[in-house]
C-alpha cells in the first residue's frame, strides 16, 4: 500500500460556502468557439515581444516578477498592477482566442534530428510568469471576471504549447497549466469568488496533451538513425560519419538528462569485439529478411557482407524500436495503470546503445498526471463550497454526500481519501511510486469553510 507521510505541511485553505453560478458555465476556464477567431496563436505569442524586451527581459522587470510572485495576495499593489503588461500581455489575450495553432517546425522536426534547439521556450516561459503576475493582481483586488479571462489565456496557452512537436513544449505547457492552477488555488479561498466547480469539470481530463511531442521525439530520433542503412553495404568511412554524429548526440542526451558520461564508441567497440554477441546479432537480421521472395534473398546475401560494426548497430537500431513502442504505447494509458505495467526498479532502456534516445513517456506522463490531480482536487475544494452553500456552511461527513460528480485519483485509480476532524476536512490525493515523501509533489489539502 503506498504511503501517505508527507515531510512537508498540508495545502491550507479557507474558503467560502458557494454555490454555482447560474447558467452554471457562466464561468469557464478556456475559450470557447464563440469567443475564437480564425488564425495562428503561434505568431501572436511571439509578438508579445515586440518593442517590450524590457518588460519580459531587463533585470527590473525580472526583479519586480519574482517579488510580486513572493509577496502575500493581502499585500500586493493592486494599483500598480491593474495595467501589469500593457500590449505585451494583451497580445497573449488575442493569441489565446485564435483557433489553429501552427508552430511551423514539423519540417525541422524531421530532418534536424536530436540537436534541434528551441530558444523561443525560453521567452514563453517568462510570458506565462508574467500572466500569472497579472492573474495574481486581478485575484487581489476582486475583479473575478478579469481574473477568469487571464486564466483562460494560461490555460489556451498551455495547450498551444501541448500542440508541439517536441516533449519539451509540452512540458512546459504542463508547468503553464501549474502556474494557473497555483493562482486558482489563491483565487478560490477570497470572499466573492464565484464556484468554479463546474469550470474546472468542463476542462479537457488531460489539459495539456504529450502526444505531439512524443510523437516529435521518435521522428528526431529517425533523422538521427535513417544513415544506418540495412540495404546497402556501408563503407567504413560512412560507418565512422554516423559514429561520429550519433556519439555528440547521445553524450549531450545524457547531459541533458543528468546522467552520468558514457563512451558511445567504446560500447560499440565492445559489442563488435564479442563474437558470440556479433554472430547472434546478424542472425537475428537474417531472420528479418529471410522470409521468402527474391528481394529478401538479395538483402540476405548483403547482410552476410555488412561489416561487424553497420551489424552492431542496426541490431542495437531494431532494438531500439520494441523499446521505444514499450514506451509510446504506455502515453493513452492513466497513471495508475502504467505503475502496474512498470516493474520497479528496472529501468526502461537497458544498456542498449540508443537507450538514451528513448522518449520520457513515463516521466512526462507522471507530471502530467501530478496536473490532473491538482485540477481533481480542486473540483473536490469547489464540491465542499457547493455542499456547505447548502448546508449552512457545514462540510459534508463523506464524498458521498456530495451532490456531484468527484473525480478518481489519477495514480491510484480510487477515490482521494477524505475526512473531517475539527471542522476540517483533509483530502489526500497519492503519488507515483518511488515519489510518496517528495516535498515538492505534497498532495495534502486541508479545507476550512469560513463562517
Amino acid at each position: 500500500m503506498q504511503a501517505h507521510t508527507a515531510p512537508e505541511p498540508a495545502v491550507c485553505l479557507t474558503v467560502s460556502p458557494a454555490a454555482a453560478p447560474k447558467p452554471v458555465l457562466k464561468h469557464q476556464l478556456l475559450p470557447e468557439v464563440r469567443e475564437l477567431n480564425p488564425g495562428n496563436p503561434v505568431q501572436w505569442y511571439v509578438r508579445c515581444f515586440a518593442e517590450q524586451q524590457n518588460f519580459f527581459f531587463s533585470k527590473e522587470a525580472n526583479a519586480d516578477r519574482a517579488r510580486y510572485l513572493a509577496t502575500p495576495l493581502a499585500k500586493l499593489p493592486v494599483d500598480q498592477l491593474r495595467r501589469y503588461g500593457g500590449s505585451a500581455l494583451t497580445q497573449a489575450d488575442w493569441a489565446a482566442r485564435l483557433d489553429t495553432p501552427d508552430w511551423e517546425v514539423l519540417r525541422q522536426i524531421q530532418t534536424e534530428g536530436t540537436g534541434l534547439v528551441l530558444p523561443e521556450l525560453g521567452a514563453f516561459r517568462v510570458l506565462a510568469t508574467g500572466l500569472r503576475v497579472r492573474f495574481r493582481g486581478e485575484v487581489a483586488r476582486g475583479d473575478f471576471e478579469a481574473a477568469v479571462r487571464t486564466a483562460k489565456t494560461m490555460f489556451a496557452f498551455a495547450r498551444h504549447l501541448g500542440e508541439h512537436p517536441t516533449l519539451a513544449a509540452n512540458l512546459l505547457g504542463l508547468a503553464v497549466a501549474d502556474m494557473a492552477l497555483d493562482t486558482l488555488e489563491e483565487m478560490v479561498q477570497q470572499p466573492g469568488c464565484p464556484n468554479l466547480y463546474w469550470a474546472l469539470t468542463d476542462l479537457p481530463c488531460l489539459v495539456v496533451e504529450l502526444r505531439k511531442g512524443a510523437q516529435g521525439a521518435r521522428a528526431l530520433v529517425d533523422a538521427e538513425l535513417r544513415p544506418l542503412r540495412d540495404d546497402v553495404c556501408l563503407t567504413d568511412a560512412q560507418v565512422e560519419e554516423v559514429v561520429g554524429r550519433l556519439s555528440g548526440r547521445l553524450g549531450f542526451a545524457r547531459e541533458q538528462a543528468g546522467r552520468p558520461p558514457r563512451s558511445f564508441r567504446d560500447a560499440l567497440n565492445a559489442r563488435v569485439e564479442d563474437r558470440t554477441r556479433l554472430g547472434a546479432a546478424r542472425a537475428r537480421l537474417l531472420d528479418a529478411v529471410a522470409a521468402g521472395g527474391l528481394v529478401q534473398r538479395v538483402l540476405a546475401l548483403r547482410v552476410m557482407e555488412f561489416t561487424p560494426r553497420q551489424v552492431i548497430l542496426l541490431d542495437e537500431k531494431r532494438e531500439f524500436e520494441i523499446r521505444r513502442d514499450e514506451e509510446m504505447k504506455l502515453l493513452a494509458l492513466p497513471p495508475w495503470q502504467i505503475e502496474t505495467l512498470t516493474p520497479e526498479g528496472r529501468p526502461a532502456g537497458g544498456d542498449g546503445l540508443f537507450a538514451d534516445f528513448l522518449p520520457a513517456v513515463r516521466e512526462a506522463r507522471r507530471v502530467q498526471g501530478r496536473v490532473e490531480q491538482r485540477v481533481a482536487i480542486l473540483r473536490h475544494v469547489e464540491a465542499l463550497r457547493l455542499y456547505a452553500a447548502g448546508h449552512g456552511g457545514k462540510l459534508p461527513g463523506s464524498l458521498s454526500d456530495v451532490p456531484v460528480p468527484l473525480p478518481a485519483d489519477p495514480f491510484t485509480g480510487k477515490p482521494f481519501t477524505y475526512e473531517v476532524a475539527a471542522g476540517t476536512a483533509h483530502i489526500r490525493g497519492s503519488l507515483p511510486r518511488g515519489e510518496e515523501k517528495s516535498p515538492v509533489d505534497n498532495r495534502r489539502y486541508e479545507v476550512t469553510v469560513r463562517k
